[in-house]
């Protein structure tokens, strides 16, 4: 496993065989028409023909390469359909085979955006304190935006509290310092973090006066 596949700081790894045989079993559970199969069966045994049909590219051996790097890489952690994507594409997997396989990871719910977002978001918030645009632009990196993205940051808490805890930490650690450079260091902590500079100044100004 290459480092890019390397379990993500936040993230379970999930790499045994169990968890490889579970998604082995949940991607070829997507038929040829991206119904996920046994999904209400009464309905479907009247519409034998799709299912009597071969499906021709599970044996394609592309696709099972593709496919068991695949089920490696979200056994280590969970991915967004474009992050995997791409690094299916840069291991030079075909694009036909990789789309068709993204296709089927997201039928069978092994690839869900949504809830990826969502998971990610809490995850960095809770980790590195980042401030509601600093997170859009890093679920953009992920292939993450639109709707999607609106949803999982539209669970974000005010942005103040998180500000003025990241502050506040910065504060304690400068105490020796003079005022000035006290200001500049937790003002530069706060834009890494990607908060507007109004409410950097505001938050900074009133940690240092009660600190």
């Amino acid at each position: 496993m290459s480092p890019a596949d390397q379990p993500a700081g936040g993230q379970d790894a999930r790499s045994n065989a169990d968890v490889l045989a579970a998604l082995q079993q949940a991607i070829d559970s997507v038929g040829t028409d991206g119904q996920i199969q046994g999904a209400d069966a009464t309905a479907r045994l009247h519409d034998t023909a799709a299912d009597e049909q071969p499906d021709p590219i599970a044996e394609d051996p592309e696709y099972k390469r593709a496919k068991k790097r695949a089920l490696n890489m979200l056994a280590a952690r969970d991915h967004s359909s474009a992050e995997l994507r791409d690094k299916l594409l840069g291991r030079e997997h075909p694009e036909d085979i990789v789309d068709t396989l993204i296709q089927r990871l997201q039928g069978s719910k092994l690839l869900d955006d949504a809830n990826f977002a969502h998971s990610f978001v809490r995850a960095k918030r809770e980790q590195r304190k980042l401030s509601q645009s600093a997170l859009r632009r890093e679920l953009k990196k992920k292939g993450i935006d639109g709707p999607i993205a609106d949803d999982a940051l539209g669970e974000i808490d005010d942005e103040w509290d998180l500000a003025y805890a990241v502050a506040e930490k910065k504060a304690a650690s400068t105490r020796t310092l003079p005022y000035e450079t006290r200001q500049r260091r937790i003002l530069s902590m706060l834009a890494r973090r990607g908060f507007p500079s109004g409410l950097s100044f505001a938050v900074t100004r009133q940690v240092l006066e009660t600190d």
